[in-house]
């Protein structure tokens, strides 16, 4: 599934695109940009059967990241109308804080990075100006990227509890439906604003942890990129 699902999508825009090569205007380029991601529901994972957790406060936050990569956008003849297929590399987690009376703090961090293959249908409404709808795969790179630090015994215990977390928690790939607002001045430079929806749990909760509690994690990842296409239409 994880390499089915990439390869279809790829093979169907691909196969688009030359089919219909003779009646469209086809331009490509790169974009980067940065993004804010969250997971949901990710601190009721942690905490999950755990007793110890019940006079503490665990919260998230997100985190900060980049994403960038490749475009082809394929302008329909006559139309104002394009379909834009993607390959993107993204930077995304989330981070847990706890702390409780007696001071004890640790900051839990899920670091994923994806290579994300998906596409948009996109409307110009009015000159450069276009919305778009689509969705995205996320092969999921780093797993089992977690940092983990505490002011427990000066960080005595880190490196033991961070792999306790590695063990327990495994990511997942993404599937999300994405919502774009963008601008294409006349000189190739692009604007987006993006939302990307998650749709499917990306955070596998290990059976033989007894912590855990498996629920829905699913990524919700807004974005602000810059574009540069080669090619104007």
């Amino acid at each position: 599934m994880k390499v089915i699902l990439p390869l279809i999508i790829l093979s169907t825009f691909f196969n688009a695109s030359v089919y219909s090569q003779n009646e469209t205007n086809i331009t490509y380029g790169i974009k980067l940009g940065a993004i804010h991601s969250t997971f949901s529901n990710l601190p009721e994972s942690i905490k999950g059967r755990d007793n110890t957790f019940d006079n503490s406060v665990l919260e998230s936050k997100g985190k900060y990241g980049l994403e960038g990569g490749f475009f082809l956008n394929c302008k329909l003849y006559d139309t104002r109308v394009a379909i834009q297929p993607e390959i993107l590399f993204r930077q995304s987690g989330e981070t847990v804080t706890y702390r409780d009376a007696v001071g004890k703090e640790f900051e839990l961090g899920i670091n994923y990075a994806f290579l994300q293959i998906g596409a948009l249908y996109k409307v110009y409404p009015y000159e450069g100006l276009n919305l778009g709808f689509g969705a995205f795969y996320g092969i999921n790179l780093s797993p089992n990227d977690i940092t983990y630090t505490s002011n427990e015994a000066d960080g005595m215990y880190d490196v033991a509890t961070r792999q306790f977390y590695k063990d327990g928690l495994d990511g997942a790939d993404d599937f999300s439906l994405c919502f774009n607002l963008g601008y294409e001045l006349h000189k190739s430079i692009h604007f987006d604003l993006r939302y990307y929806l998650g749709v499917k749990d990306m955070i596998k909760s290990n059976a033989s942890s007894f912590q855990f509690i498996e629920n829905q994690n699913k990524s919700s990842v807004f974005c602000f990129s810059l574009g540069y296409s080669f090619h104007q239409w």
